[in-house]
């Protein structure tokens, strides 16, 4: 029989005599700590196991991740309406003021450039006129506008605004810029407007003659007293007045000859002038006729003499002249 120690003997053993001979040969160990720790070990090899036999082209699965609920975020609501709102009525504001300032360029412009005055039937406009000047119109005058580099309005009577002097009478102007400076810009054009016409005088009705009373036989008819006239008011002893020539004068107030008369041309201003002698009282305006038509009173006087002028602008179709001055005295009358 042999050795059961022989290493030679156990290893030419069959199947069942080495585990015959295995339970022979086992020692005797404790039962339970042999589980506990078999138990432990497969515990502690058990992630090993499982990287072992999973897909090595897998990705590892993610990590569980647990967020708490997401909660909005709150905005300004009410600040961020008030912000537009105040933006909107910003830009509406700058639009509007825009548009204002716009609108009164244009209005400044369209009444320096007389567009008002030409689109008006109540209106004439005078281009490039000269810084003096005349004009005479079909109705009454209620204003004038001279345009330099800004409008300047005049209305009826005298006017001086230290750049110029502006007299309008009824249905005359007249206008002379004797001022300097920035603030006194050659004139660019005058815009004449005008009122309507005054109504003419109705007629007088014709008062049907007074039939002469039948006188009856034996009465004596009653005499109707009559009113002597008032005598009419006699000069005042002592005070006489001349009128002397009429004169013609350039804007510039070079004395015209009678060819330089002939010379004038249609739209040409020439000023006529008259002055006069007194011993009492004074000469306070003058008035022309020229050409069978009487022109407006006029007071203005040229500079540094006492001849009253009318300035004249040549209509179309005027080759010659027919001029008559007259004075005004101021105990005497027109004269």
């Amino acid at each position: 029989m042999p050795d059961p120690t022989d290493p030679a003997s156990i290893n030419n053993n069959s199947p069942g005599d080495q585990i015959n001979n295995t339970n022979v040969t086992t020692p005797n160990q404790p039962i339970v700590s042999d589980l506990a720790d078999d138990q432990s070990d497969i515990t502690n090899k058990l992630p090993q196991l499982n990287q072992t036999f999973s897909d090595p082209n897998e990705a590892p699965a993610p990590e569980s991740v647990v967020t708490a609920p997401h909660a909005p975020k709150k905005y300004g609501g009410k600040k961020v309406i008030a912000t537009i709102f105040g933006v909107l009525l910003l830009v509406g504001a700058v639009a509007t003021g825009v548009y204002l300032v716009q609108r009164q360029q244009e209005i400044r412009e369209q009444a320096a450039s007389g567009r008002e005055c030409q689109q008006s039937q109540d209106c004439i406009l005078l281009d490039s006129p000269g810084n003096s000047g005349s004009y005479q119109t079909p109705r009454p005058i209620i204003k004038v506008k001279i345009t330099d580099q800004d409008v300047h309005e005049y209305n009826p009577g005298n006017s001086d605004d230290s750049c110029r002097k502006v007299n309008i009478s009824e249905n005359f102007v007249s206008w002379e810029k004797y001022g300097s400076g920035p603030d006194c810009k050659d004139v660019r054009n005058v815009q004449i407007w005008m009122g309507q016409a005054e109504p003419s005088p109705s007629p007088v009705p014709t008062q049907p003659p007074t039939p002469t009373p039948t006188q009856v036989p034996g009465v004596s008819p009653t005499t109707t007293p009559r009113i002597s006239p008032s005598p009419a008011p006699t000069t005042p002893p002592g005070i006489s007045a001349q009128c002397g020539e009429v004169k013609a004068y350039n804007t510039s107030w070079i004395l015209l000859s009678a060819n330089d008369l002939k010379g004038l041309q249609t739209g040409n201003h020439v000023r006529f002038a008259v002055s006069g002698t007194t011993n009492g009282g004074s000469f306070d305006k003058a008035r022309f006729t020229i050409n069978n038509s009487l022109k407006p009173e006029v007071t203005t006087k040229k500079p540094g003499t006492n001849e009253f002028y009318y300035e004249y602008i040549v209509p179309q179709g005027t080759t010659s002249f027919s001029v008559k001055g007259e004075l005004h005295h101021t105990s005497l009358g027109w004269f």
